[in-house]
């Protein structure tokens, strides 16, 4: 198969890698690029300003040579996350139904939201079988702003799917014999992903990621938002003493990802009381948001679990000019990114 474009599009940046061989064992990386985006191009991870994404987007094509056929992947704090359990039938039959189906246990207007359901296990019970798996639903004008503006740019969308699918895939042979978390700390959500026996068996989006703790900074010191970054970044959860402006920065960005760490916590305690069997005891963490001076410390003291940054280059074959430009250093925030070219290819 031809070369794709694998892309996601969060509050600070455009991720993008061209990837070779997508679908199969050993996909290749060729290149990647991180485009900055300015503020307000993207809000919870949906566009707010086509015009400038198109343009931006374009160049990537233009410039860089991206093939113009992409997989995306989806990011947004209003994609939600049930488990549900249905009697089995075919799928096609089954998605038909699900607006009837789901419109009391989503918070979402069924009719104005795209609505999907991967089934995870099937069980024979008394009544006949049943199909567990996740229903995941989103409003559609979202996702149709964000792939209008990227089809402008001149690619064309060949498959959509959301960042806890798709990081299930990069780590799901760490899995095999154990129950593992996947924290994906993004710009303005968090995915909890458990994976049990390689698959996904647990999903939920915390509402609060990298962006919240860059506001408060920049709020509490009435600074933009860009300087509130800056700080942010360099002094993370290390302590600071001596300069006041700087240790009131600390004290907020301590709070704000203490908040998100309470989400964090809260669904792996959920998780692990309901299948005291299999306890996921280990946390791979990535997301751009995961690179917080300090955070991989704070959070496995905070959760009493083991917790490492993510690899996701496993599955992939590493190519020279991706070499080249580094891309190992950028592991944890292309993780999602990646797992658009592995398993089966999209229909």
């Amino acid at each position: 198969m031809k070369p794709i474009t694998a892309l996601s599009l969060s509050n600070d940046a455009i991720r993008a890698a061209v990837i070779a061989n997508p679908y199969t064992e050993r996909p290749q990386i060729l290149q990647y690029r991180t485009v900055g985006l300015p503020t307000g191009a993207v809000v919870d991870g949906e566009v707010v300003d086509p015009q400038t994404m198109t343009g931006l987007l374009r160049g990537l094509i233009k410039n860089a040579k991206f093939p113009k056929d992409l997989a995306l992947v989806y990011t947004s704090r209003r994609v939600v996350y049930r488990e549900m359990t249905f009697p089995e039938m075919p799928l096609a039959e089954l998605h038909d139904t699900l607006p009837f189906q789901v419109k009391n246990y989503i918070a979402l207007p069924v009719d104005d939201s795209i609505i999907d359901f991967v089934p995870l296990t099937r069980e024979e019970q008394a009544q006949g079988a049943v199909l567990h798996g996740m229903v995941v639903a989103t409003l559609r004008t979202g996702v149709e702003k964000t792939t209008t503006a990227i089809q402008n740019a001149g690619f064309a969308v060949r498959s959509v799917d959301v960042s806890a699918f798709s990081l299930a895939r990069v780590f799901r042979d760490q899995s095999r014999d154990k129950a593992i978390a996947v924290v994906n700390v993004g710009s303005n959500s968090t995915d909890v992903i458990i994976l049990s026996q390689g698959h996904p068996v647990a999903l939920r989006a915390v509402p609060s990621g990298a962006d919240d703790i860059t506001q408060a900074v920049a709020k509490a010191l009435d600074i933009p938002f860009d300087g509130a970054l800056e700080i942010k970044n360099r002094i993370g959860l290390q302590n600071v003493v001596g300069d006041e402006r700087l240790e009131k920065a600390e004290e907020i960005i301590r709070d704000t990802t203490a908040q998100l760490i309470v989400g964090i916590r809260n669904t792996l305690n959920v998780y692990n009381t309901d299948h005291p069997a299999m306890v996921a005891d280990d946390i791979v963490l990535v997301g751009a948001g995961s690179m917080l001076a300090g955070f991989p410390p704070v959070l496995a003291s905070s959760t009493n679990k083991t917790v490492t940054i993510g690899d996701p280059f496993t599955h992939f074959i590493v190519g020279e000019d991706a070499k080249r430009q580094n891309i190992n250093v950028h592991g944890p925030e292309y993780a999602a990114v990646l797992g658009l070219a592995l398993g089966k290819r999209p229909r």
